[in-house]
């Protein structure tokens, strides 16, 4: 069937729309996790997902409500309990992670809980999404785009310098937080698109390719979310296009962008040699 017939159907229409806006809008969050040395969150939160699900599914609920919930609760309490645990954030998520996971097992042995639909969580599919959890993407999208407009120098701040911001009268540590928890909602809703252990497609990725050649932060996250948005269409065209795994597409696109941007930075940091030589 050629590409354009894909896109006569809802299903196609509602998936571009979804990987556009979180290519472009979840890669920001990207740079704070990056910046603020913060890349186990996503395993932690990911771990407290599994947690979130096995207790739905003792309750006879649907695993990903359990889900969602365990990761905003996760994402919320990251940042308050760091700061008075006097511990980096990223060790604190190391903490979430260990126990977490450790409380999931523990309860699939209990409580009798299907451990594998729990795990089937870590798969996604952004062609099995509804209208419903689309809506929910442009909102999020929406709410972080309108954040780092808005708070561009607060932030900017916060990820140079915690200290010197609390010094220029900027809350940092509700700032951090509030990151956190966008950065909560982006994963979940990044499982959701291409699954668990693909996140990283979405959010780091693009992030990693933008700081290799921005100069500034306004220049890291603009070509941030326009490598998300290639990584993320691109990614699912070439899925419909030749039949492959949406989530396993996008990973592949979002590589190969990150590999071009990286042979450029090499190429021009040589030429930059020759020159100076």
């Amino acid at each position: 069937m050629p590409l354009i017939e894909y896109l006569r159907y809802p299903i196609f229409q509602r998936a571009l729309v979804a990987s556009i806006v979180a290519g472009g809008t979840f890669s920001l969050l990207g740079t704070v996790v990056v910046t603020l040395n913060l890349t186990t969150i996503r395993f932690a939160l990911m771990h407290m997902a599994l947690l979130g699900a096995a207790c739905s599914l003792a309750l006879n609920q649907q695993p990903v409500v359990g889900a969602v919930v365990a990761i905003v609760v996760g994402s919320l309490l990251l940042g308050p309990l760091s700061d008075r645990m006097k511990m980096d954030a990223g060790l604190t998520s190391a903490l979430f992670m260990t126990g977490s996971i450790a409380a999931a097992f523990i309860l699939f042995y209990r409580a009798r809980v299907p451990a594998m639909e729990a795990f089937g969580l870590f798969t996604g599919s952004i062609l099995a999404m509804t209208e419903t959890e689309t809506w929910v993407i442009l909102i999020v999208g929406a709410v972080v785009l309108a954040v780092f407009v808005a708070l561009y120098r607060e932030i900017q701040l916060v990820l140079y310098d915690r200290e010197l911001a609390k010094l220029l009268g900027v809350p940092a540590e509700a700032v951090r937080n509030g990151l956190l928890v966008l950065t909560g909602l982006a994963i979940g809703l990044a499982m959701r698109i291409v699954g668990a252990l693909l996140v990283d497609a979405v959010m780091l990725l693009p992030a990693l390719g933008a700081m290799m050649i921005g100069k500034s932060l306004a220049q890291v996250l603009v070509v941030c979310s326009v490598l998300g948005i290639l990584s993320a269409s691109g990614g699912l065209l070439l899925s419909m296009a030749v039949d492959l795994p949406s989530g396993a597409s996008m990973t592949v696109v979002a590589v190969m962008a990150l590999v071009v941007v990286a042979t450029i930075k090499s190429i021009l940091v040589q030429r930059r040699g020759v020159r100076d030589e």
